[in-house]
């Protein structure tokens, strides 16, 4: 059986809170105590200066390999400690059974998805999908949901005017949405740039653990009022138990939208990538590594960030005590990062940019008790 020692790594465990010099066992699949392993059992990789942290989860990423807006799973994830990774809606009812045949089964990264309401999902980036209600498929949604639980964990929606507008409707797409994962008991996510009706009332309508995605987008209402404030309707929204997701992409941040909000203390509940072939290893995504240290370099903490990218994701997906935790006897999805002090630009969709001093970089990656990346240089 496969054995692996972590020794001498600063770990930091989200589930818990504890972090520390602390050497990490592996026995199979499994965290085990380092030393219940006996002398040359296990091979030994000696990661004294790293950080250790469960496995990014990133809750946003474009997966589906049979549309032009996605990328390969294991080649953006394992490299980046993203050990888990959930889809944001690139397939519809009518495509969603291929991508479960041509990239989940197929993936070591665990794939996660929603569902676009819109049957075909995203299928190009040539022209919006149809979001008008006569046209969701919702038996086919039952079905799906009922055969694919362990993968289906959420209903996609996109409420910009340009994808809204030529249907002529305004609230209409997101009441029947909220109504189909009412049935279903799931969550909505919604991407929230330039809305078709204003922010606070889109955020209203969400339920305690619906997702308001792209939260510093700056096209439109956003959820900043005239004098750069929070609006105090996108407030009661997250007192409410609605969760906000500073999912970056190529078009959906905004630092006059993200630094007012964050001196306020609106901070990401979630932090995620919304990678495509336009910002896989490019600005001003990069990769999730690079978003954390972006956040950081906004006045995050290191254990804010990762929380945002563990915890609460892990949390969302009903599986914080497996995918949050360093505990034995939990799953060994991990990731070894060094934390290194370089003056680094973090940029936005117009090009603005900030200086942080800090950059995290992956050394390691584990996948169910598999080495399945390592720097060169690590021992």
């Amino acid at each position: 059986m496969n054995a692996v020692i972590l020794k001498n790594g600063h770990t930091y465990d989200p589930l818990t809170k504890r972090s520390g010099k602390q050497d990490i066992g592996i026995l199979g699949d499994r965290i085990v105590d380092a030393d219940t392993l006996r002398s040359g059992q296990a091979s030994v990789v000696d990661v004294d200066g790293c950080l250790v942290t469960p496995g990014l989860i990133d809750y946003h990423i474009h997966l589906y390999s049979g549309c032009d807006g996605s990328v390969k799973a294991d080649i953006m994830n394992l490299p980046n400690g993203v050990t888990t990774a959930v889809d944001g809606g690139t397939c519809g009812a009518s495509n969603y059974e291929l991508f479960e045949k041509t990239d989940i089964t197929q993936s070591v990264t665990d794939i996660k998805s929603y569902l676009n309401v819109s049957p075909t999902g995203l299928a190009t980036a040539l022209y919006p999908e149809n979001v008008d209600p006569r046209y969701y498929d919702v038996e086919k949604m039952k079905m799906l949901f009922a055969r694919y639980p362990e993968h289906l964990v959420a209903l996609k929606y996109r409420i910009s005017k340009n994808i809204v507008g030529p249907t002529g409707l305004t609230r209409e797409p997101l009441e029947k949405t909220l109504e189909i994962a009412q049935e279903l008991g799931c969550p909505v996510v919604v991407h929230m740039v330039d809305p078709i009706i204003e922010a606070e009332e889109a955020a209203a309508m969400l339920r305690p653990g619906d997702v308001f995605c792209h939260m510093y987008y700056g096209k439109g209402s956003t959820i900043l009022d005239g004098h750069g404030k929070v609006k105090a309707g996108i407030r009661r929204a997250r007192e409410r138990g609605v969760l906000f997701d500073a999912c970056n992409g190529k078009g959906n941040f905004e630092y006059r939208t993200a630094l007012p909000a964050m001196e306020e203390g609106f901070l990401p509940d979630i932090i995620s990538s919304d990678i495509s072939p336009i910002t896989q290893y490019q600005h001003p995504v990069v990769t999730l590594p690079r978003l954390l240290a972006k956040f950081m370099a906004m006045g995050m903490s290191l254990e804010q960030v990762l929380d945002a990218a563990i915890l609460a994701p892990a949390r969302q997906l009903g599986a914080e005590e497996e995918l949050a935790t360093l505990r034995p006897g939990t799953r060994a999805d991990l990731a070894v990062f060094c934390i290194k002090e370089k003056e680094t630009r973090f940029y936005d969709l117009n090009g603005a940019y900030i200086t942080g001093e800090r950059t995290i970089v992956p050394q390691l990656t584990v996948k169910r008790g598999s080495i399945v990346y390592r720097q060169t240089d690590l021992d």
